[in-house]
């Protein structure tokens, strides 16, 4: 019960015993008075009567005496009237049954209400003739006592209901700094520091928004420091200062975790050398070959984001870089390199380069059985041979028997039109436990293959393309309904985790869908659904992000974000989404159960993440090694083959 509340049923009780107290004493009260009032009108009547009989009764006039009485009986506030005569020792008898009106019987029969008798001596002279008796009429109190009771149970209830609203507006407008204290409280634990600007009058409530003020600030300081701090220690171990991009040891860290999957499409390998670069150095100096390559990145790198939706992009040493394209076709990546090449020779009109050869670019096609190693020889055979042809060359390798590049883009459109309109998306999950007890699971990540006449196609090949295609919302739209067709058929205990797509939930129809569809759902069914997004999409649609995860929110849904730490960002964007977990990249366990200096940067993020109270998870755990080392770390759960490869989901 909120304090406004207890305090609201405090002045209630309070009011109640009040009333009851002052009721209790007003009801005696009037009581007494009109048992007094009626005791002294009867005995006032009696007086009267014995004295206006007196003669009649010495006279022995009986019949004037019934008539003296029948006019005691006009004032209705007799009920009976008895004349006790000595002559005869007889009694002259007048009663009227008791008419109570306009009072329930209930209060009648509570009330105990004394009528008094009153007594007068009739006497004539020195000589007493009777005695006369008269009794009040009870009609009259009851009458009276319900009518005082009902006004004061009217003007009680009207100024309680009046104190009431009052006390409720004046407690409400005392209590809105404790409810602004209350939200302050409840943002920081989600990790939004915010600070209360207007503070309260009253000196304890001022206080404490002063006190929480000041750990709001603390907090962010410490939170901005550990951000800082990951930050940092990111940019030392996978960042090139000259050209902003990733080192040779990102590139050999994502190279490595991508090989090893094999849920893999075609990819890319890109290999470009920059010409010169030594001469440029020593002609002109350090800084004119630190703007060389600063230029070319920077090319490079918005290149890649025009034409390449997924990409990881370093130095690997002075004049060479080096990029994997993932999912992608050989005409796309020759258009690819083409564009790269126009895009380099522009820096020699603006004198950057020190002639006119600016770049030799090789590339090659990957299948989804190439090895890092092989891959890598490959690429630099490209290279070798572009330079071979002259300077600002370029040389793309194909494969020569890859089915998968041989489907058109137009047949690729036609499959994932039929995927959508018949669902034929298969289903498999692979375990996501918890890292203290392997049986303990957090979820099951959901994997979707396209089902084409006999052939399964793995998301690697088609998520892209149907993002090219405008597909990727109505894709996950259907991937969504079947997973929740799967849970609500009883088959799965534990919850089921989905990615979406970036070209999905940019859209505000898809969100609106989203919506509709959560809100159709029962709890149960969404305690067993869970949510992923990318931490590439989130960078890149980081407004849109926030509106997905207030959705689920909203819904009580559970969220992730995965491949964590493979973009170089502040990880700010944590404080606007709040989500539950977040999926470590998996290069980032192989440092972690590497060298102490590597390891030391996982455990810096770990302690980030659970700084906002986000449960970490680590990717890429091949064996039980890897499993046990990581318990050393902050990390709540673990996802790889350690635990088995992915299963169909019947």
């Amino acid at each position: 019960m909120t304090l406004f509340r207890q305090l609201m049923f405090t002045i209630v009780v309070i009011f109640t015993l009040m009333l009851v107290v002052v009721m209790a004493i007003n009801f005696n009260t009037t009581k007494e008075y009109l048992v007094n009032q009626l005791a002294s009108t009867t005995q006032d009547s009696a007086n009267s009567l014995s004295m206006s009989v007196s003669d009649f009764m010495s006279m022995e006039d009986y019949t004037a005496v019934e008539s003296s009485i029948l006019a005691v009986f006009d004032s209705g506030y007799v009920a009976e009237v008895k004349i006790h005569v000595y002559a005869n020792d007889e009694h002259i008898v007048r009663a009227e049954p008791t008419q109570i009106q306009g009072v329930p019987d209930w209060f009648i029969n509570a009330i105990d209400f004394d009528v008094p008798t009153a007594n007068a001596i009739i006497s004539n002279g020195w000589n007493e003739l009777g005695q006369v008796y008269i009794t009040g009429n009870a009609g009259y109190g009851y009458y009276q006592l319900w009518l005082a009771s009902g006004e004061l149970l009217f003007w009680f209830g009207l100024i309680g209901f009046l104190t009431l609203a009052v006390g409720a507006g004046t407690l409400k407008w005392i209590f809105k700094p404790l409810v602004a204290v209350e939200k302050q409280a409840e943002d920081i634990q989600q990790r939004r520091f915010v600070k209360m600007q207007e503070l309260p009058k009253t000196r304890e409530l001022k206080r404490v928004v002063e006190a929480m003020n000041r750990m709001a600030e603390k907090l962010e300081k410490e939170f901005e420091s550990e951000a800082e701090t990951a930050q940092w220690l990111q940019a030392k171990a996978f960042k090139d200062p000259v050209s902003g991009l990733g080192n040779r040891h990102f590139f050999d860290s994502q190279a490595s975790a991508h090989f090893a999957e094999t849920d893999r499409a075609t990819d890319g390998l890109i290999l470009i050398s920059l010409i010169d670069l030594a001469k440029l150095n020593n002609e002109r100096g350090f800084e004119a070959a630190d703007a060389f390559i600063r230029a070319s990145a920077d090319l490079v790198s918005y290149k890649l984001g025009e034409c390449a939706s997924s990409s990881t992009v370093a130095r690997l040493s002075g004049a060479d870089f080096i990029v994997l394209v993932h999912n992608i076709d050989h005409d796309s990546l020759v258009k690819l390199v083409e564009s790269i090449m126009a895009s380099l020779y522009k820096l020699v009109a603006t004198q950057t380069t020190y002639s006119e050869g600016v770049a030799n670019i090789g590339a090659v096609i990957l299948d989804d059985s190439v090895e890092k190693s092989k891959a890598m020889a490959q690429v630099d055979s490209a290279l070798r041979s572009a330079r071979s042809m002259g300077i600002n060359q370029v040389k793309v390798f194909g494969l020569d028997d890859d089915k998968q590049v041989a489907i058109g883009r137009l047949a690729w459109k036609e499959m994932l039109e039929f995927g959508i309109e018949n669902k034929a998306f298969r289903l498999r999950k692979q375990k996501v436990a918890q890292l203290e007890n392997q049986q303990m699971l957090l979820h099951e990540e959901v994997f979707a293959s396209l089902e084409y006449e006999g052939k399964q196609y793995h998301a690697g090949y088609f998520i892209s393309l149907a993002e090219q295609f405008d597909l990727g919302e109505q894709v996950d739209q259907v991937i969504i309904e079947k997973v929740i067709d799967y849970i609500e058929q009883a088959k799965e205990k534990n919850s089921l985790t989905i990615n979406l797509s970036a070209s999905a939930y940019v859209k505000p129809s898809f969100i609106n869908w989203l919506d509709k569809k959560l809100d159709t759902l029962s709890d149960q069914v969404k305690e067993h659904l869970c949510f992923e997004i990318s931490e590439q999409s989130v960078l890149n649609t980081e407004d849109h992000a926030i509106i997905l995860s207030k959705t689920f929110k909203k819904h009580k849904v559970k969220f992730g974000i995965d491949n964590v730490g493979k973009q170089f960002s502040a990880f700010q964007y944590l404080q606007n989404l709040m989500p539950d977990y977040v999926k470590v990249d998996a290069s980032y366990t192989r440092m972690a159960v590497g060298n102490k200096s590597e390891s030391f940067f996982m455990h810096t993020l770990c302690k980030m993440f659970n700084s906002l109270h986000i449960q970490v998870v680590a990717t890429g755990v091949e064996s039980e090694e890897q499993w046990e080392i990581l318990q050393r770390f902050d990390i709540y759960a673990a996802q790889g083959y350690v635990l088995g490869s992915a299963v169909d989901m019947d």
